[in-house]
């Protein structure tokens, strides 16, 4: 009898686990709700500061336990539009609410609430000027979910304003040049480059700046000659040597960092490495 004591809590432990494995498959087959009730409505900011007594950080707080709490497994369009309004609310209640910042940004843009999203990002980083994450989130929804890299860049610049780390500052520009030049709109990134350049207290990183903004020149006027030379030839042109044949430009322009211009295969100018481009041409 001693003995069987001895194993009856292993005994015990095997029994109730076979008991829990038999049970998973019919308790995970059982019907389960859309969605917490926690999302199911949104009250009235007024509404929020009375129940907490007229502390609207009381409330703030109420209101992001509620946005905590939720579970998002099966949720609808519609709860993540109330998730997002409650998120907003606390915004608005505490614009420097951490924990708020960080759920809107991990849950509400890739649920398609991305204006509360930005609206949060955005009253938090003003809230919070020693915190550069609140911008770069703004920065990443602009880029990613709006597909605007030139906001995105000019939200990188923000982020880097607020990180108290002088490496970190430089990685978050660099970030933001190559962001900016990937806008449409090339003059405003060229502005928007040589300013950068001016504002920079680095030497070298105004100088690595003001290569992008000339790059960038270069591609404009190539691109500009290329739309010529497609309303002349009635084509478009395969090679930028074309360009100078044709005399639209007197001769190629040098990029600053050592690479050849080509068309990619849309037709757009882009730079490549010498080596890539004399593989690209080998039949």
């Amino acid at each position: 009898m001693r003995r069987f004591r001895r194993f009856l809590p292993l005994v015990s432990a095997f029994f109730c686990f076979v008991l829990f494995a038999a049970l998973v498959p019919s308790l995970y087959a059982r019907p389960r709700s859309l969605a917490s009730p926690e999302m199911e409505v949104a009250l009235p900011r007024f509404v929020q500061v009375m129940m907490a007594a007229g502390d609207r950080f009381l409330a703030a707080n109420l209101a992001g336990f509620r946005a905590l709490v939720v579970s998002t497994e099966k949720m609808t369009a519609e709860n993540y539009r109330i998730l997002g309004i409650v998120q907003s609310d606390v915004a608005w209640l505490n614009p420097a609410h951490e924990d708020n910042y960080y759920i809107a940004a991990a849950i509400l843009p890739w649920s398609g609430e991305v204006a509360a999203a930005q609206y949060i990002l955005q009253r938090a980083s003003e809230a919070r000027p020693f915190d550069w994450q609140p911008a770069f989130y703004y920065a990443f929804d602009a880029l990613h979910f709006q597909k605007n890299p030139v906001k995105g860049a000019e939200w990188l610049r923000i982020a880097a304003d607020h990180s108290p780390d002088e490496m970190e500052k430089i990685q978050l520009q660099q970030l933001a040049a190559q962001w900016v030049s990937r806008g449409e709109d090339k003059e405003m990134a060229i502005r928007m480059l040589r300013t950068m350049a001016r504002e920079t207290q680095h030497e070298a990183f105004a100088r690595f700046l003001e290569r992008r903004a000339v790059r960038l020149e270069n591609i404009a006027a190539l691109e500009a000659a290329a739309t010529l030379f497609r309303e002349r030839e009635g084509r478009a042109p395969t090679r930028v040597d074309e360009l100078v044949g044709q005399g639209l430009l007197s001769s190629l322009p040098a990029d600053p960092f050592n690479m050849l211009y080509t068309f990619d295969t849309k037709g757009a100018v882009i730079a490549v490495r010498p080596d890539a481009d004399a593989l690209r041409k080998t039949p």
